[in-house]
């Protein structure tokens, strides 16, 4: 059963709990928006490559500048692919409508609040037979920041070149002051944040296996410099419907293909965002 609704519910809506499970049902059911990432005006992949430097004085942009991970710890299996399937959401729902009926009790039958949940908001379980595995991993742990510090790498370079080209043109720099200023910072401002690595089910109801491949991450444009408020630009994959036994024929070939694709794609879209932000 899929509800026309592609928005994730976010309103907060008031119900009995006569009709509390349907409406649980109904919003398990829901898909979240895709991300979008900031519009370009500056592409960061424009950047040339370190070697397009030429420089008669010899310094030119050194070094190379990494992307690292939001945060430090995540949740146990966060880093492995998890498969969300009906039952979880069904518990889910099962859990909620129990909470209900109590705070419903206690209340004395009066109407309470209730907040939906949305199927990908669920942590599923980790497929034990990928564990071990590193092309099932999450992409958004390694994979992703290194493709984007080789973009930062390129936009921090560029930087690097216009600081030199104007200690050239003014007097009172040294030449140990021009080799600092070629040094390209080891960490970009803007971190990574690895979203959800899910198969999850299509339909809550009927009897089909049909699962979607669904990744996302962020990158976080807080800019220190420009002393603004963290401005997230965001991707989201998600593959066609396939049967599960489809996902797994093959040493899980459609899976390999599905993730390649995912990671290139979230890779083009963070890489559109302006450069003077990273």
């Amino acid at each position: 059963m899929k509800t026309p609704r592609e928005e994730k519910r976010t309103g907060t809506t008031v119900l009995r709990p006569g009709a509390l499970c349907l409406a649980l049902l109904l919003c398990a059911c829901t898909t979240q928006p895709p991300l979008t990432a900031t519009q370009p005006e500056e592409a960061a992949a424009s950047a040339p490559a370190l070697d397009s430097y030429v420089a008669a004085d010899g310094i030119v942009p050194v070094g190379t500048t990494r992307l690292h991970l939001r945060g430090s710890k995540y949740p146990d299996g966060f880093e492995q692919l998890r498969v969300v399937r009906r039952d979880h959401a069904g518990r889910a729902v099962a859990t909620q409508v129990a909470l209900q009926v109590g705070l419903a009790a206690v209340t004395g039958g009066r109407a309470l609040a209730v907040q939906g949940f949305s199927k990908e908001e669920l942590a599923g379980d980790t497929i034990p037979e990928l564990a071990s595995q590193p092309w099932a991993a999450n992409p958004g742990m390694k994979e992703l920041p290194e493709a984007l510090g080789e973009m930062a790498t390129r936009v921090y370079a560029a930087r690097a070149w216009k600081e030199l080209e104007r200690g050239r043109s003014e007097s009172g720099w040294t030449h140990e002051d021009m080799v600092a200023a070629a040094q390209l910072p080891a960490q970009a401002d803007a971190p990574v944040s690895p979203g959800a690595w899910h198969l999850i089910y299509e339909n809550l109801s009927g009897k089909d296996d049909l699962y979607r491949l669904q990744f996302s991450a962020t990158l976080d444009l807080a800019s220190p410099r420009f002393g603004l408020p963290p401005m997230p630009a965001g991707c989201r994959y998600q593959s066609e419907p396939v049967a599960w036994k489809a996902w797994q024929s093959n040493d899980w070939q459609r899976l390999r293909e599905e993730r390649a694709k995912a990671l290139a794609q979230c890779v083009e879209t963070l890489g559109q965002t302006r450069a003077r932000l990273w």
